[in-house]
């Protein structure tokens, strides 16, 4: 057992030691990043939650082929690799549709489809679908669908409006 001034040395030398590794964990957090776990949670802040549900914005690309076909495909198949999650990318050049008609928009998707060998593709269409998950079940529901854009490949590429 500890004596009297020996405990009240420990309990100084601990309350000491916590003093010192408060600001220490904060400095090494605005420096390096913080080792996980730690004092900060992640906020979690993107995620739109409406009771017992999440929603997300998701995206369907449609192409559709000089002989009457449609062929679904994905954003991440139409984008080169990129450090940045491949949806938000591609809102920027087709989140609506003035940026879509946009001449640069369409000869950069006429040359990528070329690259990616997708044989003769006349239009693409991109929908942006509002679908909320439930938190208890999984269970999916579109919540929005009416955001639909659509690039016409055939059309002449002119000045930037």
């Amino acid at each position: 057992m500890l004596t009297s001034r020996a405990g009240t040395l420990a309990v100084r030398a601990v309350f000491g030691l916590a003093v010192v590794a408060l600001p220490l964990q904060i400095a090494v957090r605005h420096v390096a990043s913080e080792p996980y776990p730690g004092l900060y949670q992640p906020s979690f802040g993107g995620v739109l939650q409406s009771g017992r549900e999440a929603t997300t914005w998701e995206t369907e690309v449609t192409l559709e082929l000089a002989d009457g076909t449609t062929r679904s495909t994905s954003v991440e198949e139409i984008l080169p690799p990129t450090g940045v999650l491949p949806r938000y990318v591609f809102a920027s050049g087709f989140g609506d549709q003035a940026s879509a008609d946009d001449s640069r928009t369409v000869a950069w998707l006429r040359d990528r489809l070329a690259v990616l060998g997708e044989g003769e593709v006349t239009a693409v269409e991109v929908r942006w679908i509002q679908a909320g998950y439930s938190l208890v079940d999984g269970s999916r529901r579109v919540l929005r669908d009416d955001r639909p854009v659509r690039v016409d490949l055939e059309a002449e590429v002119g000045n930037t409006p």
